[in-house]
């Protein structure tokens, strides 16, 4: 049989997808891979994998269901389609494989990417991990370590397992480039650290995305010994839009205070389909705010001006003038974004 593998999600790394491939070959199936719709190309395929990683891909995948699904059998998945099954089988009359595919999840081969566990006992409402992987973490023993290793929540696992996945790292004589999903304020101490230092060339990634987990961050920042690790070498998720554009604020303002740099990203619907229209902003968020908010942080902006002064469109008036010292009711330590201090 004749296989193609879609990423719907180019130019994104697609691991699910680069596995599907590699155990359809196993299988003795001709595979085609391809980064992006083929168009045309492949009309007499038997058999179309599609894998989205971001929901607001699945229209894309959805065009290409439809052009092959009376010429092919069509399956699809990854983490993009995981909350919008019941909307494929609508819109396409197929189903959705969703959570993890246990014919090719731990397929072995060279890949830019790896887990090596499983797996989130934390449940955040924004997150699709620990729908798709449960909350009970799991060890893959046999896993072949890459440059990026994807696992969850690597500081929630026992000492015994990261210890293994370190050690396999050290035998493989693989370098651990980045440690993409990071690590848990709540279960992170100094063992980690002193863990984890070795082979970590990578930043330290961690999150910050609720108030209320601000003496948890903080704790992790200043009194471990990660605090002498350079602003550069911390990069903290920083959730907006689930709190008011102030308390958003206050937090990257926090991280970059403490010797970090945030990163930010917008609470997006795990269901949505890139449609701006139909979100529903919570407090004093548009999707305009969030999308500037975003490009101020994470361009590091906040490096050159505060972001009262940032003005994104010069025929519009500064969309976070309120956040001025004199305005708001919050107070830094400081009362302004400091300057990254190398």
């Amino acid at each position: 049989m004749k296989a193609v593998v879609i990423n719907c999600s180019a130019p994104h790394y697609n691991l699910g997808a680069r596995k599907c491939a590699d155990w359809l070959r196993t299988q003795g199936h001709t595979v085609a891979y391809y980064d992006g719709d083929p168009g045309m190309w492949e009309l007499d395929a038997d058999l179309v994998a599609i894998s989205c990683i971001f929901s607001w891909h699945a229209p894309r995948a959805l065009e290409i269901a439809r052009r092959m699904k009376d010429r092919a059998e069509v399956w699809a998945g990854g983490p993009g389609l995981f909350a919008l099954a019941s909307w494929w089988r609508k819109e396409t009359g197929l189903c959705v494989v969703r959570g993890l595919d246990p014919r090719f999840d731990k397929q072995r081969g060279q890949y830019k990417m790896v887990f090596a566990s499983r797996g989130c006992p934390i449940g955040c409402f924004f997150c699709v991990a620990h729908l798709i992987e449960g909350r009970e973490q799991t060890l893959d023993e046999g896993f072949v370590p890459a440059p990026i290793l994807c696992d969850n929540n690597l500081s929630a696992l026992p000492v015994a397992s990261q210890q293994y996945i370190i050690d396999r790292y050290l035998v493989f004589n693989q370098p651990l480039l980045d440690a993409n999903s990071g690590f848990e304020p709540r279960t992170y101490d100094e063992g980690t650290y002193q863990r984890w230092k070795p082979i970590l060339r990578g930043p330290w990634r961690f999150a910050l995305d609720e108030t209320r987990e601000l003496p948890d961050v903080q704790r992790m920042m200043r009194e471990t010994s990660l605090k002498d690790e350079s602003p550069k070498r911390k990069q903290v998720y920083c959730l907006i839009g689930n709190e008011p554009i102030e308390a958003c604020y206050a937090r990257a303002c926090r991280i970059i205070e403490w010797r970090g740099e945030p990163f930010c990203q917008y609470v997006l619907p795990l269901n949505w389909l890139g449609n701006p229209a139909t979100l529903h902003p919570r407090f004093d968020w548009t999707y305009q705010r969030g999308h500037d908010f975003m490009r101020f942080f994470n361009r590091h902006l906040w490096r050159s001006f505060p972001i009262w002064e940032y003005r994104p469109r010069q025929h519009e008036p500064p969309p976070f003038a309120c956040l001025q010292p004199s305005r708001r009711t919050f107070a830094l330590s400081d009362g302004v974004v400091p300057k990254d201090p190398e």
